[in-house]
Order: C-alpha cells, then sequence, then structure tokens
C-alpha cells in the first residue's frame, strides 16, 4: 500500500481536529507518527513531510533499479560506496549526548565498537539508545544534535575495521 501526500496531509488535519497530542500508525509498509507541539503544529510538521516524502521517493526510485544504499533485513543498517551507515530504527528527536552539558557519545572520527551507544533517538517521552552494530571508526555524522529524525534515515557513517 503506498499512502499519498494527499492522504498524510489528511491525517494530520484529522488530529489536529481531534485535538491529539500523537498519532501513530503501522501496518507492513507504512509507519506514520505525528506528534503535536502546541498551536501551529500543522504549520511546522507540513514542510518536514514533504521533504522527508520527497527523499523516501528518491530512495524508492534508487532501490527500483537505481544505485543507491540497500537495507538489510533488520532495517538498521546500510552498506554504500563510502561504508555502512547507522539508520534510525524509529521516528524522533537524535540526541548526540546523554545531557546537554555532556560530550557527545561519538565524534567524526571516534572508534566504536559493535553494542557502543552512538546516540539517542527520543520517541513519545521514551529514549532510545541507537547501538553500533559494527567496530568501526565514525567517518561522518549525518544529523545534527535535537534534529528531527525519519525512521530508516542514515544517523552516521561508519567504516569497518
Amino acid at each position: 500500500m503506498k499512502l499519498e501526500l494527499d492522504e498524510i496531509f489528511s491525517v494530520i488535519d484529522k488530529v489536529n481536529e481531534a485535538e491529539l497530542d500523537s498519532f501513530a500508525y503501522k501496518d507492513a509498509d507504512i509507519k506514520l507518527s505525528i506528534k503535536r507541539k502546541g498551536d501551529g503544529a500543522e504549520e511546522a510538521v507540513r514542510p518536514l513531510v514533504s521533504k522527508r516524502v520527497n527523499s523516501v521517493q528518491k530512495s524508492a526510485q534508487a532501490a527500483d533499479g537505481g544505485d543507491g544504499p540497500g537495507e538489510t533485513a533488520g532495517g538498521t543498517k546500510a552498506e554504500n560506496a563510502a561504508g555502512i551507515t547507522i539508520d534510525c530504527p524509529m521516528v524522533g528527536t537524535f540526541y548526540a549526548a546523554p545531557a546537554k552539558d555532556k560530550e557527545p557519545f561519538v565524534t567524526e572520527g571516534d572508534t566504536v565498537k559493535k553494542g557502543q551507544v552512538v546516540g539517542i533517538v527520543e520517541a513519545m517521552k521514551l529514549m532510545n539508545e541507537i547501538e553500533s552494530e559494527y567496530d568501526g571508526i565514525v567517518e561522518k555524522v549525518l544529523v545534527e544534535n535535537e534534529q528531527l529524525v525519519e525512521y530508516g534515515q542514515p544517523l552516521m557513517r561508519i567504516r569497518e575495521a
């Protein structure tokens, strides 16, 4: 099943009309999560949805026959020409450090071990640790601290050691 952009906007409108704080829907092909952050949430969400839908469409085109990165069965990492990416397992807010006054879990150039925490994604008030699935070196951190992230979005690129 393919969810069209108009349908996504319709869901956003319905969530706003019902004055829900959050809404989540998941099936075999689709995962949709909406969180309100006070008045004007719809206006803030629409550009993010449009940007992400365009990104997803490009990824789908690449998967259909292009040279884009492939997702593994676990859906948490992808290999590409430049290395391996650690992908976001959920929609939420990415945190690079355990607290504002603390050092980031990892920075570019750091060596990481399998199972090491490389960041946190907050989703629905729950803090979810993101762990490296490889031993390697962090080549590039692809997201900013406190950035909204999407399911499957690459968070960082790792070069296996």
